[in-house]
């Protein structure tokens, strides 16, 4: 579920299906006992897109990006088995225009004239082993959904295997945006198990949180977003996947130091009299196949009354430095500590280096969160 207003159009994308090209053929049904196939052989370097009109950067404010909500909640989807596709991604500031001025034509329906792509290149290699393919319709004024797309001799995938990899987004014949991530693999000794080795996505997912103060009707709440994945290799068979599990967490935000907000198991509800309990881990489902995206809002500690929880609101931040510390227990029972340090300077919350367009020079790395969205690194 994305919250980013002008991104998403969750209408849109319950008709989508998800394409991309395949340097290969789709795999034998799933057996009793299934072990990964070879990943992609590698075929080239950036290949040349077809010929197609020269877009008109300069009629967009910005360059184009994908937005960073779409690219971590479940945007880039990988199988157990290796099958990647990335068929719930946005794109902010496309440039409306050709350089001869006409409208650029984002869903031809020649689909060999899709001015939109992202090449897949293997960081071992460097080399190019597949493409997606992108639609986009409609145009927004700044964010717009893309829609994976077939094209001539292309699949509902790609096969990759174990190892580093990098989407490179490009609009017509410019590269405007890199997505870097991994895949690990993770075996399973049980020879009676489904599955004899899974592959997980891994990367910025860890690295990234963020605020959004637009995820609910009233903007002053502050809801604070983590990502839970589930690496673990206990499946019951080849048909229960995606079985969800129980991911842990509870957060603890400091204000200079002190603690000023927190989240947990007691908070779940703001029922009358929780206050008292104990704390323990809140707990969230989590899926083998994609990263989720989890959001829940920020209690104050101390609160005015003992006995009802109170939400943070964005008037409760002054001017400090903030770190929110966020505990997790993953499905494979792996217990981590991480800090998200940021802060508040005239009233405002401060952007980090890498989300700010006046810092951050590159703009194909740019975190694009839009005007309501503050992302924070792992410390």
């Amino acid at each position: 579920m994305y919250r980013l207003i002008y991104a998403l159009c969750t209408a849109a994308l319950l008709s989508l299906y998800p394409f991309a090209l395949l340097h290969g053929q789709i795999g034998s049904k799933l057996s009793t006992k299934v072990k990964l196939p070879k990943p992609f052989a590698a075929s080239s370097t950036h290949a040349s897109p077809p010929s197609s009109p020269e877009l008109d950067f300069s009629s967009s404010r910005f360059m184009p990006a994908i937005t960073m909500e779409s690219l971590l909640s479940g945007g880039i989807h990988l199988t157990i088995d290796g099958k990647l596709t990335t068929k719930g991604l946005s794109v902010a500031f496309l440039p409306p225009k050709t350089t001869t001025g006409e409208p650029a034509n984002y869903d031809s329906y020649k689909k060999q004239d899709l001015l939109l792509r992202a090449d897949l290149v293997d960081l071992n290699t460097k080399e190019v082993v597949g493409q997606f393919h992108y639609s986009v319709n409609p145009v927004m004024k700044i964010a717009s959904v893309m829609n994976q797309k077939p094209v001539e001799g292309s699949d509902f995938f790609l096969h990759i295997g174990q190892g580093n990899f990098r989407l490179d987004f490009f609009a017509a014949n410019t590269h405007f945006y890199t997505f870097s991530f991994e895949v690990i693999k993770k075996e399973n000794d049980d020879p009676y198990a489904a599955f004899s080795e899974c592959l997980f996505l891994k990367g910025p997912w860890e690295a990234w949180n963020y605020i959004d103060f637009d995820a609910y009707h009233e903007h002053e709440l502050v809801v604070w977003h983590h990502f839970m994945d589930n690496p673990t290799t206990n499946i019951e068979n080849a048909f229960r996947v995606e079985k969800n599990c129980d991911y842990k967490f509870r957060y603890e935000l400091l204000r200079n130091g002190k603690l000023f907000g927190a989240h947990d198991s007691r908070m779940n509800g703001s029922k009358r009299g929780s206050y008292h309990l104990k704390k323990e881990y809140a707990a969230g489902g989590s899926s083998r196949t994609k990263w989720i995206n989890s959001s829940v809002q920020i209690s104050k500690i101390p609160g005015n009354n003992p006995d009802v929880w109170e939400k943070l609101r964005r008037s409760d931040f002054t001017d400090a430095t903030y770190e929110m510390i966020v505990y997790t227990v993953d499905c494979a029972g792996e217990e981590k500590k991480r800090s998200f340090p940021f802060r508040v300077s005239k009233g405002k919350f401060v952007m980090h280096p890498e989300q700010n367009r006046s810092s951050h020079q590159d703009h194909r790395t740019i975190i694009e969160g839009g005007p309501h969205q503050f992302w924070y690194k792992k410390k």
